[in-house]
């Protein structure tokens, strides 16, 4: 399991995350604080789409490829 921030802005981004993350076959879940949905629907993500950084939990070890396709929507992390 991994975590990544991500942000989702308006619905036109929340709905192409959750086409683009529904051609995976790993499970991906999205929080915002306690608040868990699955991150392949669309109702469950125009809950949380705001403007405030989200977390994406991609649970498979093998996800290079779902980062790529994803990673627009990735909040870049500095790194020390």
């Amino acid at each position: 399991m991994k975590r990544y921030p991500i942000r989702l802005t308006n619905i036109e981004e929340a709905t192409t995350f959750v086409k683009t993350a529904n051609k995976f076959e790993c499970d991906m879940d999205i929080c915002r604080g306690s608040i868990i949905i699955d991150a392949k629907s669309i109702l469950g993500i125009m809950t949380l789409c705001s403007d405030s950084e989200l977390e994406l939990i991609i649970y498979n070890n093998n996800h290079d490829d779902v980062l790529e396709s994803l990673s627009a929507f990735l909040v870049n992390q500095k790194t020390a």
